[in-house]
């Protein structure tokens, strides 16, 4: 049973070690999958929805930390029970989920691999198999010895690199997990014995809260959404030739010997003796392809739809600003600086946000800025760039560059770069 545990070990924690690099690259937006499991008609437990940031951080660094605590025997009592409650929770969400239909995409994997709720629940049925293995034999695995690690810890790796490069096309979290494993050694080779579990813990700790903190104050390294440099946002919003079209029917209601019954229209309820009409109702049947982009729009209440003339222009530029009641002041004053030293070259420049015209007067007055503004759909906005405001070059659709604006550039550099 020996060579079981440890199997289930390698699996999981190479799976969770991906799993929660691949959501803490993009903490911003796994924050948003919590609000949706948050909001009203899911969980309904709004207070949580102030903290999905915090809680997104906690989750992604707790599996990562607990996927290489599995694989080196570190804690393992901590380790198997946290697993377990942690899977348990999950297991539940997942189901709630699927079987009510409520949350599409779990977002276990971010953007990089979409989930149907069944699909998630599926994995998360699997992964509970094995983390029941790991629990059973928690108090027979301990911390591990060098001679230990060299027999599992070269195949948790080539587990992740299998994965990162056949499933996510990223090399990263290959690199990422050789940090961690190099920090084992290093914990092994200079700590005394019996700290070596809970300096490996911290040590994990400060690098994992690293990562997050620099794609939280930059950009993802890793853009796995439509919006991605080098997509190009009108071909986004079109599917391709021969793309499956949904497919709907008629469900038709009928009364029959004073009983109401649902036909599909090739039964031809109509022709049936004595059949009264009751009702039809039209429903998706089999749901067919989508483009990657479908609800990107710019609008003004003064010059209407301009999305058409934005994506065709040679050279444009997006400010992205969701919500303005949340956006960092100084930045809207990068955005202003920009926007007035540019005001004479050939680009075009357009400032999206979802905020409504009230609160916007407001934030326009309080940070003296006075550029006008276009609406898109905030969730779009919230895709699009995770960083409010953030920054987007376009050359004729296409997506050339994207900032953080704690990396904004100045505007002569920009000139430089895009324009000569």
């Amino acid at each position: 049973m020996t060579k079981l545990n440890n199997i289930a070990r390698t699996l999981v924690g190479a799976l969770f070690i991906v799993s929660g690099l691949i959501k803490a690259n993009d903490a911003v937006g796994f924050s948003f999958k919590l609000g949706e499991y948050f909001a009203p008609d899911v969980l309904d437990i709004p207070f949580l929805s102030e903290y999905t940031y915090s809680l997104a951080v906690i989750i992604c660094i707790a599996e990562i930390m607990l996927g290489l605590s599995v694989l080196v025997g570190a804690k393992m009592r901590l380790t198997a029970w946290s697993l377990l409650l942690m899977i348990l929770f999950f297991d539940g969400l997942t189901f709630y989920s699927a079987y009510f239909d409520k949350v599409t995409d779990c977002g276990c994997f971010g953007d990089a691999i979409k989930l149907t709720p069944w699909e998630s629940f599926a994995k998360d049925v699997a992964l509970s198999i094995l983390i029941f293995i790991i629990f059973t034999y928690r108090n027979k695995v301990k911390y591990q010895t060098r001679a230990e690690n060299s027999k599992i810890l070269p195949v948790a790796l080539l587990l992740v690199g299998l994965f990162s490069y056949f499933m996510l096309g990223w090399l990263f979290p290959i690199y990422f997990t050789i940090v961690l494993f190099l920090l084992v050694r290093l914990v092994n080779k200079f700590i005394l014995k019996e700290k070596r579990e809970w300096a490996l813990a911290l040590l994990t700790l400060v690098t994992c809260f690293a990562f997050t903190y620099h794609t939280d104050s930059h950009l993802p390294i890793r853009d796995f959404r439509a919006y991605a440099v080098g997509e190009n946002i009108a071909e986004g919003m079109t599917l391709p030739e021969g793309a499956q079209a949904d497919v709907y029917d008629d469900v038709w209601k009928y009364e029959v010997d004073g009983i109401v019954n649902e036909y599909a229209t090739k039964d031809k309820p109509w022709e049936i003796d004595g059949a009264v009409f009751v009702d039809r109702e039209t429903k998706l049947i089999v749901e067919g392809d989508h483009p990657p982009i479908h609800d990107f729009s710019i609008e003004s209440d003064t010059l209407g739809d301009v999305t058409d003339s934005v994506l065709a222009a040679s050279d444009a530029i997006l400010f992205v600003m969701y919500d303005l009641t949340e956006s960092d002041r100084e930045a809207l004053r990068k955005v202003a600086e920009i926007v007035n030293a540019l005001s004479d070259e050939a680009v075009t420049m357009t400032a999206m946000s979802a905020t409504t015209e009230t609160q916007m007067e407001l934030i326009q007055k309080e940070a003296d800025i006075s550029f006008p503004f276009y609406f898109t759909d905030e969730t779009t906005l919230k895709t699009i760039v995770r960083s409010n405001p953030g920054m987007l070059w376009l050359k004729e659709g296409t997506i050339v560059a994207k900032w953080h604006y704690n990396d904004f550039p100045a505007s002569e550099d920009l000139i430089k770069q895009y324009l000569r």
